[in-house]
């Protein structure tokens, strides 16, 4: 017996459908805040050469290991953070700007406030890393959109 049908063409049902979304993953979107400094010119997401952190990838990874800290709350819990990709852009001169953290939906209560911490050490993390070494195109310094996949084994 069926109480309900939208037909999936429907207004209606779009509206519903967008609505369970952002319920569903409202948390990890409004844990988002604005990026503190915001690029104010264009961006490449594709170079001749990458901008690169002082001292390479290894250097890298290092200096997150050190600055960013996973809560108790989630390692007591044994929270699987799953896939967390952190953005930013490297200006022509090496700063940082633009920095977001995107992670999957917290579904567990209890998760929530950790998840929000986690994902405001990566940003602070990021915010207290020394200028890097900008991204070229035609032999010019050029501003670039950065990724990062994080992946916490606890």
């Amino acid at each position: 017996m069926r109480f309900f049908s939208l037909p999936l063409s429907s207004g209606l049902f779009r509206a519903v459908f967008w609505a369970l979304l952002i319920s569903v993953t409202g948390s990890a979107v409004l844990a988002q805040k604005r990026p503190a400094r915001t690029y104010p010119g264009r961006f490449y997401t594709s170079v001749e050469k990458l901008a690169q952190f002082p001292g390479g990838q290894k250097a890298m990874l290092q200096f997150l290991a050190q600055n960013i800290q996973f809560p108790n709350s989630l390692d007591r819990i044994h929270y699987k953070t799953g896939p967390i990709k952190v953005r930013f852009i490297v200006a022509p001169d090496g700063t940082l700007y633009d920095i977001t953290v995107d992670s999957q939906p917290v579904l567990i209560p209890e998760a929530e406030k950790g998840m929000d911490e986690y994902r405001i050490s990566i940003i602070r993390a990021i915010e207290k890393m020394p200028h890097w070494i900008p991204a070229q195109l035609g032999g010019e310094a050029v501003a670039m959109l950065y990724t990062i996949p994080l992946k916490v084994d606890n």
